[in-house]
């Protein structure tokens, strides 16, 4: 049977090599079936390369690994892609046979076999292969093996990678990645100096390193190196800086500086980045920094949960404030939702709340910008009425009463109901004529219910 398999693996119909294929799974391991899946790793048909692929990994031991090896020598980027992706699947049954390739005279063949190892768990011999192509005559094969022994926690080889800081410019950004893997081995000293460094990148990579420190000492550095430090890196270590400030008690004071750092990170591209910010200017609260808060409502779900972990308890001074934006200056719809968030906090925690003047010029701010919400939302912002007291949500039950949208109309109508039919009974009147039955039908009620002479108290 595997004769006739292996036969019809050089048929020139590609859905015949690539059923052939699938079968022998059954003999994987076989050494002809190997031999035969290795060469179809240049197959014209992805389909049948695949499949190859596949069974060679299935195989997975050294004679599988030997043959999948030989493949990174190809010229063809996509076969040789297809072989390194083979090999990291296979495990540590591919270290040995990409030893040899290690040491290749050719230094792309070089490199893309340390960059394979480094996916890898490595033996020793591997580690001390790798490591002695830190001296090698290609730049970028000297990264990769730096890259390599980073990635594969070889802190024996720490001294050797620190060493080429200073001997070789262009690894400078790879040196700082490898050895942040060793904090135990690495002075923050030394991620001092990279941060100091002229280049961006290198800044960058320092920043990064000491991103993932916890050394008490270093909140200290990290705010000393703000203002000289380069745009790409600064992200990287205020976002540092609020970690720190999360996880210890700082005895110092912070500097202003530091507040204006993270009102610029507001706008950030990268929200993880503006969260931080959002968090780390809790520690500067003031009327300028609630106004900047505010206005980057809306951007994304996660960016408002942090910015309401911060407003959620400071309403009578936020409220205000928000009244004073405009649609030019904030999301309004999102600032509604937030209104809202902030309401039932308040009046869950501070019953009395629901009276205040606060409470009213809120109620007043939600009716003003109301049509802007989608139908749902208007009804969520309609249900949560409940919790506004009922002279600051009649406003806003008056504008819903106008609304264009039935769903919207019913659920108005409702809380008229409830509030006092006589604070609207020209709308009532008026929508017992509306186009809408249900609408028609429960406004009509509402004034039917209405005793003879309350119009006139109106």
């Amino acid at each position: 049977m595997i004769e006739q398999l292996l036969e019809q693996l050089h048929t020139t119909d590609a859905s015949e090599r690539r059923n052939a294929l699938e079968i022998l799974f059954d003999f994987s391991c076989d050494d002809r079936v190997l031999e035969a899946a290795a060469y179809l790793l240049t197959d014209m048909d992805g389909g049948v390369r695949d499949a190859a692929s596949r069974l060679l990994v299935f195989c997975s031991n050294d004679k599988a690994a030997s043959l999948t090896a030989v493949h990174i020598l190809s010229r063809n980027i996509t076969v040789r892609n297809l072989a390194g992706d083979a090999l990291v699947r296979m495990g540590g049954a591919a270290v040995n046979a990409l030893l040899p390739y290690v040491d290749s005279a050719d230094k792309d063949v070089r490199k893309f076999a340390i960059d394979i190892l480094a996916q890898l768990t490595a033996t020793p011999a591997a580690l001390k292969r790798i490591a002695a192509h830190l001296s090698d005559s290609d730049p970028n094969v000297v990264c990769a093996a730096i890259d390599a022994l980073g990635a594969l926690h070889a802190e024996k080889y720490t001294d050797h990678i620190l060493a080429l800081y200073d001997k070789v410019e262009y690894a400078k950004p790879n040196v700082v990645n490898a050895v942040a893997k060793f904090p135990q081995k690495v002075e923050l000293q030394f991620l001092e100096k990279a941060l100091a460094d002229d280049d961006p990148v290198v800044q960058l990579a320092a920043a990064e390193a000491l991103a993932s420190r916890k050394d008490s000492g270093l909140l200290n550095i990290i705010l000393q190196k703000l203002n000289s430090i380069s745009d790409l890196a600064k992200p990287v270590l205020l976002h540092s800086v609020v970690k720190l400030l999360e996880s210890t008690d700082y005895p110092g004071s912070l500097p202003s500086d530091l507040k204006i750092h993270l009102l610029e990170m507001l706008d950030d591209a990268d929200t993880s980045y503006v969260r931080a910010a959002v968090r780390g200017l809790r520690y500067f609260i003031n009327e300028n920094v609630l106004e900047a808060l505010i206005a980057h409502v809306g951007k994304t779900e996660s960016v408002d949960n942090a910015i309401f972990s911060i407003l959620k308890d400071r309403a009578e001074e936020v409220l205000p404030l928000i009244l004073k934006f405009d649609n030019e200056r904030a999301n309004a719809a999102a600032l509604v939702k937030m209104t809202l968030s902030m309401i039932q906090n308040c009046t869950e925690n501070s019953p009395g709340f629901a009276d205040s003047k606060v409470m009213e010029e809120a109620a007043v701010f939600i009716s003003k910008n109301f049509l802007q919400l989608d139908v749902d939302a208007r009804v969520t912002v309609l249900n949560a009425c409940s919790n506004i007291g009922s002279h600051c949500a009649a406003a806003l039950v008056k504008t819903a009463l106008d609304d264009p949208e039935s769903p919207v109309k019913i659920f108005a109508l409702d809380l008229a109901a409830r509030i006092g039919p006589q604070l609207f009974i020209q709308q009532l009147e008026k929508l017992s004529e509306d186009y809408d039955e249900d609408v028609r039908c429960t406004a009509t009620a509402i004034v039917s219910q209405l005793k003879p002479g309350y119009r006139n108290q109106v």
